[in-house]
């Protein structure tokens, strides 16, 4: 099962990330006067969008298929590496140009993602459903901090606001794909009146609006990798503190903090690094 999650996790990142770069090439030929607010209604109106929001949709289904299977501290990691990808992409493909800072902080999300992932494979995986007490506290602690950190209005400040709203929506998407697990297909009835599916949709749609919001201010990898280092540790101490995944022993109880480590200064180099004005977009 580890390898089956461990594989759809890869396949779930490379899915967002393809959909990253289509999004960003769209989101950058929207004027900078549209408000957060507006603007996932005017990209709505754009077909190639739409359609990278279908790819994000079929990357979250095995999304939660892995967080069934693996430990959570195997799955976001994987996920969150493909952030090396995107640099490859945007310099390819959407004409970006990234400073030695910038890729050496995108090197250090990778490699401390990676190690993450391998240390944190130690552990069982847990079906425990959170009470919707709990879930509703983690929705409004990450909703929260998403919007005191999205207050700094940069391109990598609107990522790592982002990032946190998908640290919640990846624990919903384990409650969700857990219960299906648990359940088959009666989880539908027991989601019904579970908070989980209801506060995702929320907190995705507001992701979304930040996401792209980024993507108009900043090169999409240095926006990614910041919504990778928030979306990374979050969940990975969920997975110990709230579903009791086992924290792994010997060697890798020291490497894992120190990927994690990796990952949160990776991040604030990008901060320190990144450019604040509007992106070109080769065409």
């Amino acid at each position: 099962m580890l390898v089956i999650g461990s594989s759809l996790a890869v396949a779930a990142g490379l899915g967002y990330t393809a959909a990253a770069a289509l999004e960003k090439r769209e989101a950058v030929l929207v004027s900078l006067d549209v408000p957060v607010a507006r603007l996932l209604a005017v990209l709505a109106r754009r077909r190639v969008w739409l359609a990278a929001i279908f790819v994000s949709l079929l990357a979250w289904v095995a999304e939660a298929v892995a967080l069934a299977t693996a430990p959570i501290a195997t799955v976001i990691p994987l996920m969150s590496a493909g952030s090396a990808v995107l640099v490859a992409v945007g310099i390819r493909w959407l004409g970006e140009r990234f400073e030695g800072r910038e890729l050496v902080a995108v090197a250090m999300v990778t490699i401390g993602a990676a190690a993450a992932a391998v240390t944190g494979g130690q552990s069982e995986v847990s079906r425990t459903a959170l009470a919707p007490l709990v879930q509703l506290g983690v929705g409004g602690l990450a909703l929260f901090l998403g919007l005191v950190v999205g207050a700094r209005r940069s391109g990598v400040g609107y990522g790592a606001a982002a990032g946190v709203l998908y640290a919640a929506t990846a624990i919903y998407s384990k409650e969700i794909g857990d219960r299906f697990a648990v359940h088959g297909l009666s989880a539908i009835r027991v989601l019904a009146t579970n908070p989980a599916p209801w506060a995702l949709v929320a907190l995705a749609v507001i992701a979304q609006a930040f996401t792209q919001a980024g993507f108009q201010r900043a090169n999409a990898a240095s926006v990614t990798t910041a919504m990778a280092a928030t979306s990374t540790a979050g969940p990975i101490v969920a997975g110990f503190a709230l579903y009791q995944e086992s924290y792994p022993s010997g060697i890798g109880a020291v490497l894992l903090p120190l990927a994690i480590a990796a990952v949160v200064a990776g991040t604030t180099l990008l901060f320190v690094s990144a450019r604040s004005s509007h992106p070109s977009l080769a065409v």
